[in-house]
């Protein structure tokens, strides 16, 4: 069962990476800039570790990644609405 303890602040983080992706352009790729704050990049190698992205440092999405970053979208279209 799922639990509010499974938001954590590192999951949040991963959230933001994947939220940079354009989701009208999947096939474009991002790049994390030096001065990102250190939990973006840790939460981009873990997102690579899972296999959504391509590189540790962002990059494209795999095939995975695009299918999660729509679903994402999804997500925040529906909690955007008024």
């Amino acid at each position: 069962m799922s639990s509010i303890h499974q938001i954590t602040p590192e999951f949040v983080s991963e959230l933001k990476v994947l939220a940079c992706y354009d989701p009208a352009n999947l096939a474009q790729g991002i790049k994390l800039h030096k001065e990102s704050p250190e939990e973006i990049h840790d939460a981009a190698r873990r997102l690579h570790q899972r296999g959504l992205l391509e590189a540790s440092d962002g990059g494209y999405l795999t095939a995975f990644g695009r299918t999660q970053v729509e679903h994402l979208q999804h997500l925040l279209t529906a909690l955007r609405s008024e």
